[in-house]
């Protein structure tokens, strides 16, 4: 009889996800919990997601994920703490006040459904000045709703050093386009696994 192929650390892998599964299904919180300790806590790991997004996501997300979805996710959202609520007038009104010391005009926030002239999302945008002297193509900040996080203009690095010395985490193009796997997201009438930049500036229509 031929042997199986499957590798040690695959079967462990899915050995894990069963057994949570089933937790999960049980419904028992305290079953669970105690379940999520003796396999030490796993996780599905990213190494671009900071422990800030990954919070941020994590408990966002992972209640509401799909049912294909890697049974870890939902475990780390039941078994850790969500990250501390964040101002929403505090958050905008920093991010306003970065722009404004860099002396770059900017507008009042609006939310990423008035942006884009309907739908909705998780997100504000802040329009301003650029340096490009181009009044067409105005620059964007995008201030997330789950926390700290913003990017805009990568071109120019004052804005990522300005943002990040007031206590923002700056999402860049290399990062934020990590794809987050296993987290099963609907969006736009479909479910589909998405970038930690999607998922922390999430638009829909």
């Amino acid at each position: 009889m031929a042997g199986s192929t499957d590798r040690p650390q695959d079967a462990a892998a899915r050995s894990v996800e069963a057994r949570l599964r089933a937790a999960l299904d049980g419904g028992d919180r305290d079953e669970l919990r105690a379940l999520y300790e003796r396999l030490g806590r796993p996780r599905v790991e990213v190494p671009e997601l900071t422990e800030e997004a990954r919070a941020a996501i994590v408990h966002a997300y992972a209640p509401v994920c799909g049912e294909h979805s890697d049974p870890r996710w939902r475990a780390e959202a039941l078994c850790t703490e969500p990250p501390p609520p964040v101002d929403s007038a505090e958050r905008l009104g920093r991010a306003w006040a970065v722009l404004a010391a860099l002396g770059v005009d900017p507008w009042p926030p609006m939310p990423c459904g008035l942006y884009h002239d309907g739908g909705r999302g998780n997100y504000d945008v802040i329009v301003h000045d650029n340096d490009r002297d181009d009044p067409d193509h105005p620059g964007e900040l995008y201030v997330s709703q789950l926390g700290l996080f913003v990017n805009g203009d990568d071109w120019d690095d004052r804005y990522r050093v300005a943002f990040t010395e007031a206590g923002f985490h700056w999402i860049d193009a290399g990062t934020g386009g990590a794809l987050v796997p296993g987290l099963v997201v609907r969006y736009f009438d479909e479910w589909t696994e998405l970038c930690i930049d999607t998922l922390l500036f999430l638009w829909q229509d």
